[in-house]
This record gives C-alpha cells, structure tokens and sequence, in this order.
C-alpha cells in the first residue's frame, strides 16, 4: 500500500493523503484523490504528473520546497523543471511508475485540478499554477 501526502498550493494547513495499493492503476489514483477532496467533476479531468526532474529520471521534488511553493516562491521553477513526465495512461500500474521504496521527504505526485475544480486562491497570476495540488508519497 502507498500513502501519498497532498497539498492544494496556495491554501495553508490543506495537506491530506491518500493510500493506493501498487497494482492499482493511475486511473485508481485519481479517483482516491477526487473522493478525498470532494469534487465535483470526473476524476479522469485531473491531470497527474511524476515530480521527478529530468523527465522521470531525475531527482524528486522535495517537499521543502513545497513550503516555498505554498508561499508562493517558485511555481515557475517547479512547472519548468518537475512537470515534465504526464502520467496520461490510465492504465499504467502504480508500482511501474513508482519505486518499492520511496524516500521521505520528497514529492511524488504534481495534479492538477481543472479550472472549475476548486476555488483555492492562486499561487501565480497565469500559467498551470492557478489550479493545482501537489503530493509527497510513503509506502506503508
């Protein structure tokens, strides 16, 4: 079973997890964060990334820096850097696209919620920023 510690950026105190067993599915994945926070679209209109830099083969974010995010320090930096790899397929197996042992202190999961979605306040005045939530993960 995976944990994953969310945060809606911009919104201080929203952090929440969400657990998913590793043959679930990234289809699964969205609808354990949909359910969790209540919205009211499909879940398949959120947009999941893996927040590694290097397209996936990097480092993950770490979740210091999603201090600095809720402060609203470095959206830009983490869009350009972190949000390169979409996890797209709904199909794809949790445990393919995350290791047995994921370190702590550090950011798996960037989603973002559609326009609609929620009416958190903003981080930055344009860009993918305006409406997201961003995840740390454990395994259990």
């Amino acid at each position: 079973m995976v944990k994953l510690f969310c945060a809606i950026v911009g919104v201080a105190g929203s952090a929440f997890s969400v657990r998913v067993d590793e043959s679930d599915s990234v289809d699964d994945l969205k609808d354990a964060i949909k359910e969790k926070k209540m919205y009211q679209f499909p879940a398949d209109k959120l947009q999941l990334f893996l927040a590694k830099k290097d397209k996936g083969r990097g480092a993950w974010l770490k979740s210091k820096d999603l201090l600095r995010m809720r402060k609203g320090e470095i959206p830009n930096e983490v869009e350009s850097r972190y949000m390169k790899e979409e996890l797209e397929d709904p199909t794809d197996k949790i445990c393919s696209k995350f290791p047995s042992t994921i370190p702590d202190g550090t950011i798996h999961v960037l989603v973002v919620v559609p326009e609609q979605g929620t009416s958190a306040p903003i981080v930055s005045d344009g860009g993918v920023f305006d409406r997201c939530i961003f995840g740390a993960a454990t395994v259990d």
